[in-house]
């Protein structure tokens, strides 16, 4: 882990700045860490806590019918899951699944803390509700994005939002297809469409950008 002093009331200062209640029951919840790579929750899996991430990622994706990957959104230090918060609240089973991209570290409180701090913590209560309306607004812009938004002007964008220094991506076809919400073949085509226009160059695992202001002007004015 990058720096495991890392306080909670540093990410969640509302909490930390809250009634007794809140900073008791956050007080008493316990610290767990994961490696990269692990399975955090799966479809169909009961929800058990609440979790308040303090140190790495994870990412949340669902899996249609047809077998195709579709990340929904990221969990990043300083917030919550989303999906774990309406399951928690509603005793419902998670509808999708989570892992965790890189070493995690994050505060648990156990289902019974929780809803007994909904009763009894008025600033715990109103961060979860208000934390959820704000998590639910991106997840619905993300999907308005991957519904309506042209895919010509959501892979230029990727490209853009994910160069090294030297301008280079370094991703699978599958992988930006999951990132983006579509299949391989569709990134595949789109991608060699950007080549012949000497936009990017591709190789093994890796996009290579070599014109920047046309690839700005296309995530910008595609239709």
């Amino acid at each position: 882990m990058k720096n495991e002093n890392i306080d909670w009331r540093d990410l969640f200062p509302i909490l930390g700045s809250g009634d007794q209640q809140t900073q008791s029951v956050l007080e008493s919840a316990r610290v767990v860490t994961m490696s990269a790579d692990q399975s955090v929750f799966r479809a169909g899996s009961p929800c058990e806590n609440y979790v308040l991430l303090l140190e790495g990622s994870v990412r949340v994706q669902v899996i249609g019918e047809n077998g195709r990957e579709a990340v929904l959104y990221r969990v990043l230090p300083g917030q919550s899951c989303v999906l774990t918060t309406c399951c928690i609240l509603s005793g419902d089973d998670y509808p999708a699944e989570g892992f965790t991209e890189s070493p995690v570290r994050a505060l648990v409180v156990t289902k019974r803390a929780f809803d007994g701090a909904l009763e009894s913590a008025p600033v715990f209560r109103r961060f979860v509700f208000g934390n959820l309306g704000g998590r639910i607004a991106d997840v619905i812009a993300r999907m308005e994005e991957v519904t309506f938004r042209p895919i010509e002007r959501r892979l230029a964008a990727f490209l853009l939002s994910r160069t090294d220094d030297a301008g280079a991506i370094q991703a699978t076809h599958q992988e930006i297809a999951v990132e983006l919400g579509t299949a391989r073949e569709v990134i595949s085509r789109h991608l060699k469409r950007l080549e012949s226009s000497g936009l990017v160059e591709l190789g093994r695992s890796t996009v290579q950008v070599r014109r920047f202001g046309d690839l700005r002007r296309l995530a910008d004015t595609s239709l």
